[in-house]
């Protein structure tokens, strides 16, 4: 292994740490702005284009269909030409299309400029764990990485607050303003980007310093091939639940709180501000957890969690207003703090550095697929079948995933070589390990 990779990942947090982070995981804070922000336009785009059902679910899937690509196309690029240069340009497509959608002429310029902003994303998903993880020293790698989804919250809390003012203030111009106003910090993290180095790991793979043994270009035939395909498709699998069990609730809570028993819309985008809260805290108390209790019992707890909460509200999808707030934090608790922190962390450290991006990209496009099917359906299942059947299906989904994440090894306080570069010339030695965890 590199000295100097040995000397890094036993170093304490500093600055540097802290600037690369920030700067990366910003691209989270927007897709939680970006993606959420959705549910309380949803309620002024209705009005202005009476859209269809199809319609409705493709305005809110479209972005994430985009960032099945974006994910899938960066993630090749990443581990052939850099991290550093997908790094700029992602954010370029974002401010652009997200322009184009804010000044959508109807509701198809809207639908494809929403999907063409999400390459944008997509490309940022494929990029925030990959070079996070291989800047983190070993302890501390966890909070790191779990800052990018306590971003995510930021932005999410940030959207919600933005629609509702504007949705108070400006009535149909809300949608508009409050889609262009992402295009902010976008631009503030696109000039900041240029601070960042290429990644220490990837320069030292491309560099021919050894990695025990580990080739110039990666190939995604590795994610097939032992150590290394159990753990990733098991990994893949639970991102997949993850995004197929939140994108539909998380994108429509407002509508799903009307449904369940607010009054007005104000009503319903104030709750669902408010349990953007709820995740925000959860987030941050995942991201603490994430080195000290491990990633493994996270996922499976919060997994376990929502599986229980989801299937006792389809027992009563319209319960009192103080049983249902109780229901829908322990959701978001569940998934801000446990799911949705772990199921990306373990792609990116479950892989070697040679395909890192390559991997993460593809966990992108196939938890985009989750996520997709989840969004696109959701509006139409409630309109022809009701809100008990959401609830059942994403359950036992829940469930499925917190019993999939047992097959899953502990990557705590274990640096990123011993996991996988080491275990290329040893498979027998992780293959162990995975059966001790």
């Amino acid at each position: 292994m590199d000295e100097s990779l040995t000397e890094r990942d036993n170093m304490p947090i500093d600055r540097t740490h802290i600037r690369v982070t920030v700067l990366t995981v910003a691209g989270y804070f927007l897709d939680g702005f970006d993606l959420l922000v959705i549910s309380v336009a949803l309620l002024t785009i209705v009005p202005a284009f009476h859209p269809s059902a199809v319609a409705e679910g493709l305005i809110g899937s479209a972005t994430i269909a985009g960032m099945f690509f974006g994910g899938l196309g960066a993630g090749f690029l990443v581990d052939r030409l850099g991290r550093r240069r997908i790094y700029m340009w992602d954010l370029l497509v974002f401010i652009i299309f997200t322009v184009g959608a804010a000044f959508a002429q109807n509701i198809w310029q809207l639908i494809v400029f929403r999907g063409l902003l999400g390459v944008g994303i997509g490309a940022d998903y494929a990029l925030t764990l990959t070079i996070v993880s291989e800047f983190a020293p070993i302890k501390g790698r966890g909070t790191l990485m779990g800052a990018g989804l306590f971003a995510y919250w930021i932005g999410a809390v940030a959207s919600i607050f933005l629609g509702l003012l504007f949705f108070v203030t400006t009535g149909g111009l809300a949608w508009r303003l409050t889609l262009l106003v992402g295009v902010i910090p976008a631009i503030i993290v696109l000039i900041l980007r240029h601070t960042v180095p290429e990644s220490p790991r990837w320069k030292a793979v491309t560099e021919g310093k050894g990695l025990a043994g580990a080739k110039t270009s990666g190939s995604v035939k590795v994610l097939f091939e032992r150590p290394f395909a159990r753990r990733v498709w098991l990994s893949y699998a639970n991102w997949f639940i993850n995004d197929i069990i939140f994108y539909g609730i998380g994108i429509y809570t407002p509508i799903l709180l009307l449904g369940m028993g607010l009054k007005t819309h104000v009503a319903s985008i104030s709750g669902s501000g408010v349990l953007d809260i709820v995740g925000m805290f959860g987030a941050f108390a995942g991201m603490l957890l994430l080195d000290r209790w491990g990633r493994r019992p996270l996922q499976a707890w919060g997994f376990l969690l929502q599986g229980l909460t989801l299937l006792a509200f389809a027992l009563d999808p319209k319960p009192s207003l103080l049983i249902l707030g109780i229901a829908f934090a322990i959701f978001y608790v569940a998934n801000a703090g446990g799911t949705g922190q772990t199921t990306g962390i373990f792609v990116s450290e479950l892989v070697p550095t040679r395909v890192r991006g390559t991997a993460m990209g593809l966990g992108t496009a196939i938890s985009r697929i989750g996520a997709f099917i989840s969004v696109f359906l959701l509006p139409v299942i409630l309109k022809s079948d009701g809100i008990e059947v959401i609830l059942v299906l994403t359950g036992i989904c829940a469930l499925v995933g917190a019993v999939l994440t047992l097959g899953l090894p502990e990557t705590r306080n274990q640096s990123l070589e011993s996991l996988n570069e080491n275990q290329m010339a040893q498979p027998g030695t992780l293959a162990a390990s995975e059966m001790r965890s």
